[in-house]
Parts: structure tokens; C-alpha cells; sequence
């Protein structure tokens, strides 16, 4: 009797779930790209000569394909966002791969939150629980990124 006691409290433990989530999000970033380029023209008139030099800078957004990893704790009052080096800004992320998510909000339809990459970089994060769809949006470097969001396993190794 003891140990069938036992077992009927124990078993709602054994089946709870875990509210932790763990989403890859697969799509597609724009990202700024620059292009330098310089020209050097020599003029010459009346027997005198002058040249000149010129620097071109041809900035650029490029769709790029990404992947980001999601995730939430148990609770979820505490998360992280890893994005790929593709991603990453040149100034306060180039060495840096994951953040600390913060302001989360979770609804049964939708989860939001934001994170800080450096002093001019705060993106905002948000998650269609229904659709599975992820919206990222930053005023810096990258400002975009649209994609679709799965369940990740992360007990489980690819190889």
C-alpha cells in the first residue's frame, strides 16, 4: 500500500512537462554589406597638371540565409538568443554569439521579448505560437530577419 501511495504522488512529477523552449528559427536576414572602391584621375591644361583622388563607398542589404537558436527556461522569465556569425554586428558582437533575452512576454499565441547587442543595437523578438513564425527587428546591423520557428531537442545530438 506504501509503495502504491508513493507512486500516485510521485507519478504527476514523472509526467509534468517541461515548460522550457527550445526553437531553431530558419530564414532569411538582411544584412548591410559595403563595397570601397578608389579612382585616381590626372588632369592636365595650359601646361599644368592637377590629380585628384576619390573614394567610393556603395552600400548594400543582402538577403542572407540564417538560423537562430531560441531559448526559454523554465518559467520563462529568463532566455537567450543565438544568432550566427553572419548576423553579428562588427561592434559589440563580433565575438559574441549569444544574448540575454529580457522585457519576455508570454501569451498562448505569442512570445516576445527583446535583447541588447550594444548601446545603439536593441532588437525586438517576436514568436506566433500558432504559426510558428519569427519576426526580428533592430534599427542596426542586421535590421531584419523573417523566419519559421521549430522545436529544438537539445537532449538529442546529431551525431
Amino acid at each position: 500500500m506504501k509503495k502504491l501511495l508513493t507512486l500516485l504522488l510521485l507519478s504527476p512529477l514523472a509526467f509534468a512537462e517541461d515548460k522550457a523552449i527550445n526553437l531553431i528559427c530558419k530564414g532569411e536576414a538582411t544584412v548591410p554589406s559595403n563595397q570601397v572602391s578608389s579612382s585616381t584621375a590626372n588632369i592636365y591644361g595650359n601646361g599644368d597638371s592637377a590629380s585628384g583622388t576619390a573614394t567610393n563607398i556603395i552600400s548594400r542589404e543582402n538577403q542572407v540565409y540564417s538560423e537562430i537558436i531560441f531559448k526559454l527556461d523554465d518559467g520563462y522569465n529568463s532566455g537567450s538568443i543565438q544568432l550566427p556569425s553572419v548576423m553579428r554586428p562588427p561592434i559589440g558582437g563580433k565575438n559574441i554569439d549569444t544574448w540575454e533575452l529580457n522585457n519576455i512576454s508570454v501569451t498562448d499565441t505569442e512570445i516576445k521579448a527583446k535583447f541588447r547587442i550594444n548601446f545603439l543595437n536593441k532588437p525586438k523578438v517576436s514568436i506566433s505560437r500558432v504559426t510558428g513564425r519569427m519576426e526580428y527587428k533592430a534599427g542596426a546591423w542586421p535590421k531584419n530577419f523573417s523566419g519559421d520557428c521549430e522545436k529544438l531537442d537539445i537532449t538529442k545530438k546529431k551525431f
